[in-house]
């Protein structure tokens, strides 16, 4: 992050919503964040990064003058979050999908459960808006360090390896503290995963709250390009930051025999200085190196 949040004692979360040409579906869920009853208090800022679909025009209206409304030019998710942050005035934030549905105390649930479980991320069980019995609870990797859902019910406070970005809370000091989402990622595509490794090996620790569940719309129609090479750049980036070489190695292996991979060296290889700039910042500061996270979640890669 460039600059630090300003704190404000009269708010206590700060609910960011990054949208792009997301339709009538940024409203609903605009609908639903203010209709939740919560004994904290909060503040909603979207960030309409790039849209040409007019989906936040809405927020002009009287109903909607409390939300604070950002506009930026096609940054990317974790940027357009980043921008929300540095906009936020709250002691917690909130990061939410622009098509989501929430209950009532959600956010009283999950800052309890971050106070109560000494946590510093959170997230709540994921269902699917039309099948409400289909239920993630955080996220994890396969040995092709491929994410997946996490289907298995845990206990309250337990830990998790990611939170996905769709509904994750954080404590804004920690945020700042391990820079944020990276801002080199392209469009979208693991920028949750590095947010949460990096805490992680920063000695941060990530719990879910089983309890609160969030209805998110799946299968949806994105109306903005994401290839395979921006997941492939992101992917890599993040195994430069944060990997041995051996795994770096492992991870490009994985990836070698798509045909894109070539322009996707070209693209790390220049902005490689940057990439191992921040990879010394990490390995400099950090708690904890990778295999302690592997270990940890008996990850086999």
């Amino acid at each position: 992050m460039k600059e630090k949040a300003i704190l404000d004692d009269n708010i206590d979360v700060s609910i960011i919503v990054p949208c792009k040409n997301e339709g009538g579906n940024l409203k609903w869920t605009i609908d639903s964040l203010m209709k939740s009853q919560n004994i904290l208090k909060y503040e909603i800022i979207v960030v309409d990064d790039g849209s040409i679909d007019g989906g936040s025009e809405f927020l002009k209206g009287q109903l909607y003058k409390k939300i604070t409304l950002i506009k930026t030019n096609s940054i990317g998710a974790g940027q357009a979050r980043n921008i929300g942050v540095e906009a936020s005035k709250g002691k917690y934030v909130i990061f939410c999908d622009a098509h989501i549905k929430v209950p009532h105390r959600w956010l009283d649930g999950l800052i309890n459960t971050l106070k109560t479980f000494n946590g510093d991320i959170v997230t709540p069980c994921i269902t699917d808006i039309y099948n409400p019995l289909a239920a993630a609870y955080g996220l994890t990797w396969n040995k092709r360090l491929s994410v997946r859902w996490i289907s298995r019910k845990p206990k309250m406070g337990d830990e998790i390896p990611f939170a996905g970005a769709g509904a994750l809370c954080i404590r804004k000091e920690a945020f700042e503290k391990i820079y944020g989402f990276d801002d080199l990622f392209q469009v979208l595509g693991a920028e949750d995963q590095e947010l949460c490794l990096k805490a992680w090996l920063y000695g941060y620790k990530i719990v879910i709250n089983p309890e609160v569940k969030i209805a998110h719309l799946f299968n949806r129609k994105r109306n903005y390009k994401v290839t395979s090479s921006n997941i492939i750049y992101n992917t890599l980036s993040l195994a430069y930051y944060h990997f041995s070489e051996i795994r770096i190695n492992k991870v490009k292996k994985i990836f070698m025999n798509q045909m894109n991979f070539p322009t996707v060296q070209k693209q790390i290889e220049k902005n490689y200085s940057q990439i191992i700039n921040r990879r010394t910042l990490y390995f400099n500061e950090r708690t904890y190196n990778d295999d302690y996270f592997f270990n940890k979640f008996r990850i086999h890669f």
